[in-house]
């Protein structure tokens, strides 16, 4: 059977947890994956799969800005960002070569495309959204995103098209798509939930902090501040993956404060709580989606996906959002009560399923 490396991104893990279904289907169909990666998101998924073989490739390492412009500092870290995608590139080629790789799918990695074998692109972000003082730039942006895309065999992306989308205009090509073979594979989750069950209620609140630094360490704390304050029992996951997971107990042991958990154990967790409070990234939402939790979002400062994923569920009354800048816990429950949260699984592995199909056929 077919050996198939699989590579996320390294910014932040969601991109790593989205390929966790992937990964598990490719061995339920008798394939060999290979890990690459960096940073977080590979020592993830070496945690999740401690059997399959893995492989460093260059580090991404964005770095989120504390105050300040986000556009700014993407810009100024663009040099390195280029640097790193030349060089994976050639590392990735060597791994196909040195490993006898027959498929490559990579999430968000620019760089692992091959010449030699055919690649797949995982992205949510077809249309790169920029803030209105950038508007300006949008057009050339995306034509650069598509051309770098248009690289690959083939393009996923982990949602549907049309009225029951996730992603809204995120996954939107207008007329650039020529050119560019494109694959809805549906919104796909790390999580199952058991249909029919309903988990008792442990927490009031379950925090899961995410993203790259300094933005992931500025929420922990503002989170912890508003939790040890108020009467809720909670859980607050820190999104740091270590060798060794750590449980400090707090507020009198109201609360747990654990530095990561495997995804059957985060899973567990949330659907333990009462509410969910996490950034509103695009995998976040699809996991969220899958356990039909009520969610509040507090997007990360100046990252335009993640406002407009927050502000168009709060116009569709599922979750209520709150910006990072003015959060109040109280305030924020309270104005959730208004929102139905994800009712209604939308998860379904057929569309990942026949694509997975069509890709070991090519």
């Amino acid at each position: 059977m077919k050996r198939v490396l699989v590579a996320p991104l390294d910014w932040g893990l969601g991109h790593a947890t989205r390929c966790i279904p992937i990964i598990r289907l490719l061995l339920e169909q008798g394939c060999t994956v290979v890990l690459g990666g960096s940073g977080s998101s590979l020592v993830l998924l070496k945690a999740e799969f401690p059997e399959l073989a893995s492989y460093a490739l260059p580090a991404y390492d964005p770095q989120y800005p504390g105050k300040g412009s986000m556009v700014w500092s993407m810009a100024r870290q663009l040099p390195h960002f280029i640097t790193t995608i030349r060089a994976e590139h050639r590392a990735l080629e060597a791994l196909v070569r040195d490993h006898a790789i027959d498929l490559v799918i990579a999430d968000n990695r620019y760089g692992c495309w091959s010449a030699l074998v055919p690649s797949i692109f995982i992205t949510h972000q077809s249309n790169i959204l920029m803030p209105q003082r950038f508007g300006w730039l949008a057009p050339w942006v995306r034509m650069a995103n598509l051309r770098s895309i248009r690289r690959f065999t083939r393009c996923w992306i982990p949602d549907v098209p049309g009225g029951d989308s996730l992603a809204g205009n995120l996954i939107s090509f207008g007329d650039r798509r020529h050119g560019l073979a494109v694959e809805y594979i549906g919104a796909v989750s790390r999580f199952k939930r058991s249909a029919g069950t309903v988990a008792p209620q442990r927490y009031d609140v379950v925090a899961v902090c995410s993203g790259p630094e300094p933005q992931r360490s500025v929420l922990e704390a503002l989170l912890l501040r508003e939790l040890e304050a108020s009467d809720y029992t909670f859980a607050l996951i820190r999104g740091v993956v270590q060798e060794k997971q750590t449980i400090q107990f707090v507020a009198d042991g109201r609360g747990e404060v654990i530095n990561f958990l495997p995804a059957h154990a985060l899973q567990g967790c949330l659907e333990q709580a009462g509410t969910v409070i996490a950034r509103s990234g695009y995998s976040t939402v699809m996991d969220m989606a899958a356990l039909e939790k009520k969610v509040i979002f507090i997007p990360t400062p100046g990252q335009t996906e993640q406002e407009y994923l927050a502000t168009r569920l709060k116009e569709q009354g599922i979750a209520f959002f709150m910006p990072q800048s003015n959060f109040i816990l109280t305030s924020a429950f309270s104005a959730s009560n208004h929102y139905t949260g994800f009712a209604g699984s939308r998860m379904n592995d057929a569309l990942l399923r026949q694509a997975i199909e069509k890709a070991l056929q090519l």
